[in-house]
Formats: structure tokens, sequence, C-alpha cells
């Protein structure tokens, strides 16, 4: 087998076995197959953070099929060759960008790749954001990160400001889309739109928008949005965006806003695991001054469901009780001065028992349920079950979708997403889930 016909090979096989197999694409892809030797596939990389990565993340895979296909003992290296990439071609007119000195708006400075604190639940977005910051506008423009509320989404946004902004030569601006909106607005009225548009057109060069998603329905700021979005990526600036949900699912989007959003690089963050959701909490500690005990911290990650600003807020709370009492942070002392912590709002309940509740309501077998038919008969009840496993237990989407026989977390969250936004206008789900609620003797979410 020759070197390209064996690289093809390759890439197809990690295609169909890597567990993400956006990976491929994002990483793998961007090696170049150097050389074949007796013993080894030398392989070409762009620079060292390419290397470094994909040595830590995926050459046990690359090596282990490797050595499949040639059916001998191979090794993988990398012979990094630091080539530039180029910048896309800026068409005509060019946007003539203002000259200004480096300066960072609206970021907020303690949030940085240090204080960010790496699991499963955040790895891909992590790396993403990390390539963005050592190059700008060259890797992936727009980079839109979306996951549920608190996961640390925003904190990501200001890590990757901070790291560009950092060299001083950058103007790096960070607003939110109901900001954007409110400023607009107020130009509008005042007659300041050149101003407006200078702004966040000419000067900024970086744009990082948090809660895209609030976009949605509002045309004006849409159209005004839209011509922004195209002066920066047009002239080569980059562009950070954040949602709680992916661009397809943005309701009320205009197409042309969609398809650019979904042109760069998409990367999901999912709620942590209990693992992931400690070491948050220390470290979050840490920053606040506070010892906390392993046992109390095991405790607040059983009550939490990986919503990070939950977590923050409940330290909040304890350094208040801390300084007001300036006893030593125990069990005791959170259970005698925060005992909502250890109030139990919900009784014990596991994901198999919700499944049997919604099988048995829709008069269905729990295995159709956590089975692979995609019918409109069991589609529906499986939706149903993914929301109220979600919203019941404290299981994080890549468990519920082991719970769901192996499912994918993006399938369970958007079974979750999809029940949550109907509920309002759906009396008949709301009845439903309450009936299923009430057979389990569960509170009511709805």
């Amino acid at each position: 087998m020759d070197l390209q016909n064996l690289w093809e090979t390759l890439l197809f096989v990690l295609r169909a076995k890597l567990e993400d197999p956006r990976a491929v694409e994002v990483w793998i892809e961007k090696c170049v197959p150097g050389e074949l030797q007796a013993d080894s596939l030398v392989l070409k990389v762009p620079n060292r953070y390419y290397e470094e990565w994909i040595a830590e993340n995926y050459l046990e895979a690359m090596e282990r099929e490797v050595s499949g296909i040639l059916a001998r003992p191979m090794r993988v290296t990398f012979h990094t060759t630091d080539r530039p990439t180029p910048p896309t071609p800026a068409p005509e007119p060019v946007i003539q960008v203002a000259t200004l000195p480096g300066a960072i708006v609206g970021v907020n400075a303690r949030q940085t790749f240090n204080s960010f604190v790496i699991g499963e639940c955040n790895k891909f977005a992590h790396a993403a954001a990390c390539a963005v910051a050592e190059e700008p506008a060259r890797k992936y423009n727009p980079l839109f990160i979306y996951g549920g509320t608190g996961l640390g989404k925003t904190h990501l946004m200001h890590a990757v400001g901070n790291e560009i902004g950092s060299n001083g030569s950058e103007r790096v601006v960070y607003t939110t889309a109901e900001d954007f909106m409110n400023e607009m607005i107020n130009a509008l009225r005042y007659k300041n739109m050149d101003e407006f548009r200078t702004k966040y057109r000419k000067q900024a060069s970086v744009l990082l928008v948090d809660d895209i998603q609030f976009l949605s329905g509002k045309d004006r700021t849409q159209e005004e949005f839209f011509h922004t979005f195209n002066a920066l990526q047009t002239s080569g600036r980059q562009i950070v965006l954040t949602s709680d949900v992916p661009p397809r699912d943005i309701d009320k989007l205009m197409p042309r806003l969609r398809t650019r959003f979904e042109g760069g690089l998409l990367a999901d963050m999912q709620a942590p695991d209990r693992e992931t959701l400690i070491a948050i909490l220390f470290r979050k500690a840490d920053v606040i001054g506070l010892t906390l005990p392993v046992d109390l911290a095991d405790i607040i990650a059983s009550v939490v469901r990986g919503n990070i600003r939950e977590v923050e807020g409940i330290l909040t709370r304890l350094q208040a009780q801390h300084a007001f009492y300036r006893q030593p942070i125990t069990v005791e002392f959170a259970q005698r001065t925060m005992p909502e912590l250890f109030a139990s709002n919900k009784p014990d309940v596991t994901v198999p028992q919700i499944i049997q509740a919604v099988a048995k309501l829709h008069n269905i077998r729990s295995a159709d349920i956590t089975g692979t038919k995609r019918t409109r008969t069991l589609t529906r009840p499986r939706q149903i079950a993914m929301f109220l496993a979600r919203t019941h237990t404290s299981l994080s989407f890549p468990e519920l979708g082991r719970e769901f026989g192996g499912r994918d977390h993006s399938t369970i969250q958007h079974g979750f997403r999809k029940v949550e936004r109907e509920l309002a206008d759906d009396a008949d789900l709301s009845y439903k889930i309450r009936l299923i609620e009430a057979e389990l003797k569960l509170r009511s979410e709805v």
C-alpha cells in the first residue's frame, strides 16, 4: 500500500471508530502524509499546537489502526512544518479598519484559560477556543459555542478575548446580543448609527457576542448584525458567538445568518460530570479564598445538576455565612447555616423507573424507548423520557445517553430541549408529563 492510499484508508477508519468523528475533520485532516517507513508513518503538522493535541488525544488510536491496516506494528510520528495558514482574501470593496491602539472592551479579566477547568464535557470547545486564540481569523471563523445555561460558555469566550488581547495590538470587543440591540436602538433614536457601526465594523478586530439566540425574531437587529458580521469576516477579523442552542434551533433566525453561523466551527458544551464539577468547585473556592472540605464539595456536587452558575451562587452564600459567623467551614456548619442544601425536594428516582412510567402511559414497552426504532409513536415518548430523566436526576447528558441504549449525548440534549420548548404551548404534553410525575411521586417541574 502506498503512502496516499494508507492515509486515505486511515482517515476512513478513524471517522468510523473515533467517539467524536469531528476530530478527523478538525484535527487529523490538518496533517499531511510525509513518509512511510518500515516501522513508522511520518505526518507533517502545521505547528506545535496541533502536534501536542493530536499526540495527546488521538495518537494511540492512530497507531492501532495503522498497525491493523498494514498488519505489522507501526508508530506514528510528527514533523512540524510551522506553515502559516493563508488568510482568505477579502472581496471588494475592502472594509477600511480604523487604526486604534490595542484594547479589551467589556471582557472579564478574571475569566482566562488558566482558570477554566477542562473535562470530557468541554474538551472539544476548549481546544477550539485555544486554536482561535492562537491564530485569530485563520482557523475557525466564526467559532460558535453552544450549550445549556451555566456551563461555562461565557468563561470560554472571555478567555479567548483575554488571550488575544494580551499582546496589546488587537482591539477585542465583547457584548451580548441584547446589549447590541439596545445600543442600536439608541443609535437610531439619537441618529448616531455611523458611530455605532464604526465601533463594531471598523474599530473591532475581534468581536465576541454572547447569547446570540436573543436575536430570535428581532428582524431589524438581525439585519444590522448580518452586515456587521459580513464586514468583520470579509476583512479577516475573528468572530466568536455563544448560544444556548445550535444555529438550526434558533427560532425565527434569518436563513442567511443561520448559514453564516454554521459556516464556521460549531462546538458544544455539556454539563460536567461529577469529577469535573468537583474540580470546578475547588477551583472557584480557591479564587474566593474558601477552604472547602472534600465531603462538603461532594454534597454540593450532588445538589447542583452541572450548572456552574449555581455552584458560584452556593459558594458565595457559603462565603457570606463564613464571614458572618467566623467559624470553620464544615459539613455541620453548612447544614446549620444553609439547610436548603440538604433538603431533598425530589425523591430518589432512577432512569429505568422513569422509562417504565413513560412506557406505561403510552402503552408501549420500556425496551421500545431505549431501542433504535424511530417511528412517531416511539419518538415522542422517548423524548418525554429524556426530558424527565434530565429534569429529575443528576445525570449529565453523556451519562443519560448510556441509560438510553448508548445514544450520543447530543441526541439526549435535542430530545430534552425539544420537549422543554414545546411545554408552554402544548397543553396535552404538559398534562402527560404531570401524570407521569404523579405516578413517580415527583414534584412537578411544569
